[in-house]
């Protein structure tokens, strides 16, 4: 395969910020971008959507469709006189006034673009209702929608025609668009008969018989074509895809030239923030991980370079500041590249020194080594503790731990159930690990010492992190050592939910029955289960006063949250944190008692 790239000077960057929404938050990260032209191409996505897709949610909502619906499609940008009326007019319009402030920046800037949109994104049901024999597979995930969603077929060379059409308008219209990034049978969109289809593989029969490797190809040289039509080739990324069975050895040998599979693709390397394993709380580096991922970069056969610093589903861009740190570590590894463990822990040391000053060099090393070992920890023992699906989706982080969820009345309720990602209000409420259609697992036990290690190691280091004041990089630090330590209240009220849950279920006879008078014989324990969720309860309570302290105390500032309550959905918490998290304290405390009606206390 040719790459499209391979004559140019330096390696290629590629930039994603489809979470930034805003011009001004564009303007400053491509500045922040353009420090990085001295070693190559640098390329930003421009194709972030502008406003959510509020018309591909079912009315009453439906979670899968939040997967959905900041992801961009063409006919966003560059509809196609026949999907045109389909599509909302002034939401085209706004994308594409986005779309030419953006392109103002970067060519001010010097800068090349990405063109991040899915071909085979769902499409409204009139579209199919207008042109039936278009319609292709079902993508949506019967086990997270409330109703089902479809994407056209591809194999149908009216299709692909079409497809052709919007990349030649988007080439002709974005010239600087060097990469178009796309994804597939995930998030919104799908092939016909993929084995990766939620739905199992579906689509009309006409096609049944063409394997995944002549479909990909098709498409892709639809696109290539479509972007030589309107001005010059591209290259293709294939970015968030769900290939599975044998399908990825039939597709890559039918790859057109200039097209990738990200996964198997031994030319890129992926650089970033943590801001999707510490999400929502933004600004944490792990420089340690970032010096060892940076010596990939010297090896003959790297020639692009992922940066990521933007969450999942594109809900936010993390902060700033973290981001030009980032590129200090980029350029500092460039010139002066490591090769073993010796060599890592001497930059560090060298970075600590930079940021808190020779005076404190030791101290800020220690911090930054035992937040990795921190985070390392952590995945080991908890790996399914994830923070953006059970903190944030699953609203760990802010809805009440009770024994009785049926006892709550919908006032309280009315701040946390609507968000939680589920089909079904009753799993919503009843079930603290109903993961997305699944059911997590965590720790064996609630008093874990691995567990417990990583919190506090990460804690300690937060706290080192933040009282480096008068350092040439004390507000940093400081930001910092406070988003790890809100971060570890995060994964404590996911596994303080994980846990109440197993007891739940432990005593699920009892808590379905009528509430109990207990026995009057003396007894220390109490009911199997009382004392130990007791103890949950009262450390679940302290840990959201302790969050609280530290979002009042300019916490707030580093957590990803939507700007106004109207975007306030699963993937992303209210402007309103803080008074959510009183609420969630104020009703803990009024069903404290709760337990004492099924499990009997002590009585000595």
């Amino acid at each position: 395969m040719t790459r499209a790239h391979e004559a140019k000077k330096g390696k290629t960057f590629l930039i994603d910020l489809r979470g930034s929404r805003d011009i001004e938050s564009f303007r400053t990260y491509a500045e922040i971008a353009s420090r990085l032209k001295k070693y190559g191409e640098v390329q930003i996505s421009v194709s972030g959507l502008a406003d959510k897709a509020w018309w591909e949610i079912p009315e009453g909502g439906s979670p899968w469709h939040e997967y959905a619906c900041y992801v961009p499609a063409p006919w966003m940008f560059f509809p196609h006189p026949k999907i045109t009326p389909h599509i909302p007019a002034d939401f085209v319009a706004k994308n594409r006034e986005l779309l030419d402030a953006r392109l103002k920046v970067i060519r001010e800037l010097g800068l090349k673009a990405i063109f991040t949109a899915k071909f085979t994104n769902l499409l409204p049901e009139s579209f199919f209702v207008e042109h039936p024999h278009l319609r292709g597979p079902r993508v949506d995930h019967p086990r997270r929608s409330t109703e089902e969603a479809f994407a056209w077929c591809v194999d149908l060379e009216e299709t692909r025609e079409m497809i052709e059409w919007m990349m030649a308008e988007i080439k002709s219209n974005v010239p600087e668009v060097e990469t178009f990034v796309s994804g597939t049978n995930d998030a919104g969109s799908g092939l016909c008969w993929a084995a990766a289809q939620y739905s199992g593989p579906n689509g009309p029969r006409h096609c049944r018989n063409r394997t995944a490797g002549e479909r990909v190809r098709d498409l892709v040289d639809a696109v290539h074509r479509g972007a030589s039509e309107g001005g010059g080739p591209v290259v293709f990324r294939w970015s968030n895809v769900n290939f599975w069975q044998n399908e990825m050895d039939v597709i890559l040998p039918l790859l057109p030239p200039n097209s990738y599979i990200d996964e198997r693709d031994p030319s890129l390397m992926s650089l970033g923030t943590t801001i999707n394993a510490t999400y929502p709380f933004l600004g944490i580096l792990d420089p340690l991980t970032l010096i060892h991922r940076m010596e990939r970069y010297h090896r003959p056969e790297t020639e692009t370079i992922d940066l990521n610093f933007s969450a999942m589903y594109s809900r936010h861009v993390d902060k700033p500041e973290s981001v030009d740190k980032l590129l200090d570590i980029f350029e500092d590894c460039v010139a002066e590249p490591t090769t073993n463990l010796s060599q890592r822990l001497e930059k560090l040391k060298k970075y600590a020194a930079l940021w808190a000053g020779e005076e404190n060099r030791e101290k800020a090393f220690e911090a930054f080594y035992e937040l990795h070992q921190a985070f390392a920890l952590k995945s080991a023992v908890a790996n399914r503790y994830n923070n953006f699906y059970c903190g944030v989706s699953m609203r760990h982080i802010n809805r009440p731990l009770v024994l009785k969820p049926d006892l709550l009345t919908p006032e309280e309720e009315t701040y946390w159930l609507p968000h939680v990602f589920n089909i079904r209000e009753s799993e919503a409420r009843m079930d603290y690990i109903d993961i997305h259609g699944s059911r997590m697992t965590g720790t064996a036990l609630w008093n874990d010492g691995g567990l417990n290690s990583a919190l506090s190691t990460a804690q300690r280091a937060g706290r080192t992190l933040e009282n480096f004041q008068t350092a040439p990089a004390g507000e940093w630090l400081r930001k910092v050592g406070l988003a790890l330590r809100m971060w570890t209240s995060e994964v404590r009220s996911i596994h303080n939910f994980y846990h109440a849950q197993l007891l739940r279920d432990e005593c699920e006879s009892i808590l379905s029955d009528e509430e109990r008078v207990p026995t009057k014989r003396a007894n220390w324990d109490g009911d199997p289960g009382n004392l130990p969720w007791n103890e949950i309860m009262r450390d679940e309570l302290d840990n959201a006063a302790e969050l609280v302290a530290m979002l009042e105390n300019g916490g707030i500032d580093l957590v990803a949250k939507a700007a106004t309550a109207r975007y306030e959905d699963t993937f992303l918490l209210g402007p309103d944190l803080i008074a959510q998290l009183k609420r969630k304290m104020k009703i803990m405390r009024a069903h404290w008692l709760d337990v004492q009606d099924y499990l009997a206390p002590p009585h000595k």
